[in-house]
């Protein structure tokens, strides 16, 4: 009799046994998948989140770009009336300027809060001096036949427009750090002066031919 309820206990808690290690491996089946969902889940969030990071730079590099393609074409609009008729002078410039507006609205659209700043405030610059800029265009045409009075305008026009090529430059830095692109401020000094000095050297010839045709017309 002993022996059996011995037996019986054995089964008994062995059943026991069976079924806590049954449990404890749904149990544990359980929490190793939520783990596993958990971890997957995580992970495709934090893909996700790279790549929408990475989707938002090569989009803020497209926009930028186009920006800087935009400027370059609006500058030689601007001194387009040099050797393009009127006609074609307002077309070029009346485009390009479209263009650069829209370019520039969308890159303040796409950049971080501060960098939009800097851009807006480009922006309104740049508008609020569009009648200055715009009249030197059509001074030069009224004065047609009288090469002094052009190459004044001309002159007046680049020491204008000079100052824009340094903001451009100090906005191009912004869009450069805003998309991660590395930026030496000894290096930007450097293409200041150049710049600063190419202007000049361009200047100081446009005013020495001006100087000799006032020459001429005076002898003449």
């Amino acid at each position: 009799m002993e022996e059996l309820i011995s037996a019986t206990a054995t089964i008994h808690g062995a059943q026991i046994q069976a079924n806590y290690t049954l449990w404890a491996a749904v149990i544990g089946g359980i929490i190793s998948g939520l783990a596993l969902i958990i971890s997957i889940k995580l992970t495709a969030d934090s893909t996700l989140k790279a790549h929408k990071i990475d989707k938002l730079a090569e989009a803020k590099r497209d926009v930028y770009l186009d920006l800087v393609r935009k400027w370059q074409n609006f500058m030689m609009a601007v001194f387009s009336f040099i050797s393009a008729n009127k006609e074609v002078y307002e077309e070029n410039f009346s485009l390009a300027l479209t263009e650069l507006i829209a370019s520039l609205h969308e890159a303040s659209f796409i950049s971080d809060p501060l960098t939009k700043e800097k851009v807006l405030d480009f922006t309104m610059q740049l508008i609020e001096d569009l009648f200055k800029i715009k009249r030197y265009g059509t001074e030069f045409y009224e004065f047609e036949g009288n090469e002094p009075e052009r190459l004044r305008i001309q002159i007046e026009v680049m020491d204008f427009m000079r100052d824009y090529g340094i903001k451009a430059l100090d906005l191009q830095r912004e869009l450069r750090i805003e998309i991660g692109l590395k930026e030496d401020e000894i290096v930007n000094q450097r293409i200041l002066k150049k710049q600063k000095e190419f202007y000049e050297n361009v200047r100081i010839k446009l005013k020495f031919f001006l100087e000799n045709k006032n020459e001429g017309t005076k002898e003449t």
